[in-house]
């Protein structure tokens, strides 16, 4: 009986997010406040939720562990736990993550903002001093959504109609609707983001991978792209200025 009242509940809560638009409210204080605020939300909102379902339900094993209920469907997709390890995910982590800096540093060089694959400029840093809280927000993120879109959401559908496949599906729907503020390119790009990891999770077996690409991901777009764009700018200006002098 917990299970089928735990999923409409999950259910219902996911729902009032989507109504809401996102995890936090609209911005108003400066954007460091901002961003130590919304990690403190998605920890509250995500993290905290998930792992008091697992214990719930007897599933916290789940973080270290994939779950019997996405079995049939890791096995479907031809992701089973163990057929993707650790220097894969590296290769293809680094390969992107050049692939944003060289965008970057493109963008830079003629004075534009940093590249993402939707619109992030509510989100984005706009000072070194930024930067930090930046951080903090990116690490919050990958954790708490992974353990909230990956693996509570998606199990207790999981558990509760006895698809892992429905259960992953929704889960990485919600993902990228929750993302509708970054546009339609945005969304979709969550979208497939969201699926990757999904196959991640079951791939590798355990939650701590797709935890720790969730994260550096998100550290390369709030802090070490923003980081990079600012300083060729600087030296951009200087040697403009450095010309007409």
């Amino acid at each position: 009986m917990l299970v089928p009242v735990l999923m409409v509940l999950t259910l219902a809560y996911q729902g009032v997010l989507l109504w809401r638009g996102r995890m936090f409210a609209p911005p108003r204080p400066a954007l460091r406040a901002r961003h130590l605020r919304w990690a403190v939300s998605l920890w509250l909102g995500y993290g905290v939720p998930a792992l008091i379902g697992l214990l719930a339900i007897g599933q916290i094993g789940g973080i270290a562990r994939l779950p019997d209920a996405f079995l049939p469907l890791a096995q479907a997709a031809g992701v089973p736990p163990g057929s993707i390890g650790p220097l894969l995910v590296m290769v293809g982590l680094g390969g992107g993550s050049v692939l944003g800096l060289v965008l970057t540093w493109w963008r830079a060089r003629r004075g534009r903002a940093p590249w993402t694959a939707g619109d992030a400029r509510s989100i984005m840093p706009a000072s070194d001093a930024d930067l930090w809280p930046a951080a903090v927000l990116a690490v919050s993120a990958g954790i708490a959504e992974e353990l909230f879109y990956r693996l509570w959401l998606p199990l207790i559908v999981a558990l509760g109609t006895g698809s892992g496949t429905a259960g992953t599906v929704l889960a990485t729907i919600a993902f990228a609707a929750m993302h509708r503020y970054q546009g339609p390119a945005g969304i979709a790009a969550t979208f497939v983001g969201g699926g990757l990891l999904a196959a991640l999770y079951m791939g590798s077996g355990a939650l701590f991978l797709s935890i720790a690409v969730h994260v550096l991901t998100d550290l390369n777009a709030l802090v070490l792209r923003p980081a990079l764009s600012a300083r060729l700018r600087r030296r951009r200006v200087s040697s403009s200025d450095a010309s007409r002098s």
